[in-house]
């Protein structure tokens, strides 16, 4: 943790810093600087006007920017986000992503369980139920929890009632990389609403990864697509 964290304040301060800052010619000869300062602006970029940002890190600067764990990039158009999270802790069986500016996503086998940092984040998701769905590989039904804060800070509970389509094989593109994927669909309401409150996309590749996904995290933060980028 103490590595990462370290990496972390190093590209905020990288990102910050100016040529004069830096020593030496500009970034321009010295192509480890210059990666550096492209993930400083790459990894989390804000909407600014109706174009959604993007993330604009590429493999080539996370690989010279010394980042050789993996990175989850998210995009969240509803609130103009996109931001490239690294590894930052992994307990039990969870991952911690974390933004440059401290701002978190937690997953679990690649499926979302919760955010903080965003705005009015994603409380918690239960993840168990689809995990198992998913290895299955085969149409599934299934319930999971939903967790939120109501306006007095206290925790709302919902059972959600969800289905699981496998929806044929496709070759997703991941930051340059291509994977053959098994593509699902997975629509979640709840009891007596026909309606779906949600309906989430994942690409699991072979062993089980899920490269890329579209996955809702609640109302106001809308759905969140991300992907795994391992170099």
């Amino acid at each position: 943790m103490k590595k990462q964290l370290a990496l972390l304040a190093f590209l905020v301060l990288a990102s910050c810093a100016t040529v004069g800052d830096l020593g030496g010619g500009g970034s321009e000869d010295n192509p480890a600087l210059s990666a550096v300062r492209q993930i400083g602006g790459g990894l989390f970029n804000r909407g600014r006007g109706a174009t959604p940002p993007q993330f604009t890190a590429t493999r080539a600067s996370l690989s010279a920017a010394g980042i050789t764990r993996p990175v989850l990039v998210a995009r969240l158009d509803a609130v103009g986000i996109s931001v490239g999270l690294l590894e930052f802790q992994t307990p039990r069986d969870a991952i911690v992503w974390r933004s440059l500016d401290g701002n978190t996503i937690t997953t679990a086998g690649g499926l979302l369980r919760n955010t903080r940092g965003f705005g009015t984040d994603l409380h918690s998701l239960e993840t168990a139920p689809l995990q198992r769905a998913l290895s299955g590989g085969a149409p599934a039904e299934y319930s999971r929890l939903f967790r939120a804060l109501d306006g007095l800070d206290q925790i709302e509970r919902w059972r959600l009632y969800c289905q699981l389509q496998p929806e044929g094989r496709e070759t997703v593109d991941v930051l340059g990389r291509t994977y053959d994927t098994q593509r699902y669909r997975e629509t979640c309401r709840v009891q007596d609403r026909t309606d779906p409150i949600f309906e989430n996309t994942y690409w699991q590749g072979r062993g089980g990864t899920i490269w890329k996904s579209r996955q809702w995290a609640g109302p106001d933060l809308g759905y969140i697509d991300m992907e795994r980028v391992t170099n």
